[in-house]
């Protein structure tokens, strides 16, 4: 009789044991009709990344042959690579002779939901250039983002 009691107290005891851990277990489980939802990362706000300067750009509007120096009849090209989200972002090149002179502003509004962008503004003249030292600005939504130096000889 020892025996059976001894074996009706070890089955007993793991019965209450696999009864605590299932309802232990059920507890910490998420419903079966939850599902995990993954959200993905939010797009990284538009930035200028580059700015080059050249006498010629490609049909992907980069510069091709950059340049800090142009003749007095040299169209001048700015290439603006930008990166990131935004909805109708305004980038503005203005371009300066002295560094106080405005000549010509362009703007150019983009739409993008991520990724990279180019650019392309330019500047070129009927008549020569005045020789002396010019700067392109470039300001994304009027803010500076950058500014680039060249020289007409």
């Amino acid at each position: 009789m020892h025996a059976m009691t001894n074996s009706r107290t070890v089955l007993a005891a793991a019965l209450v044991l696999s009864i605590g851990a299932a309802a232990c277990g059920k507890k910490d489980a998420a419903p079966a009709d939850t599902m995990a939802v993954s959200v993905p990362p939010a797009a990284s706000p538009m930035r200028v990344t580059d700015i080059q300067v050249g006498k010629r750009v490609g049909a992907d509007k980069r510069v091709v042959e950059p340049a800090t120096a142009f003749g007095r009849r040299d169209t001048v090209y700015a290439s603006v690579t930008t990166e990131g989200a935004a909805t109708d972002a305004r980038l503005t090149a203005t371009w300066m002779f002295k560094g106080t002179q405005g000549i010509s502003e362009a703007d150019e509004m983009i739409s993008s939901s991520g990724g990279t962008n180019v650019s392309e503004f330019h500047i070129m003249k009927a008549t020569p250039w005045p020789a002396g030292s010019y700067t392109v600005d470039v300001k994304l939504n009027g803010v500076s983002a950058g500014t680039r130096e060249f020289r007409i000889q």
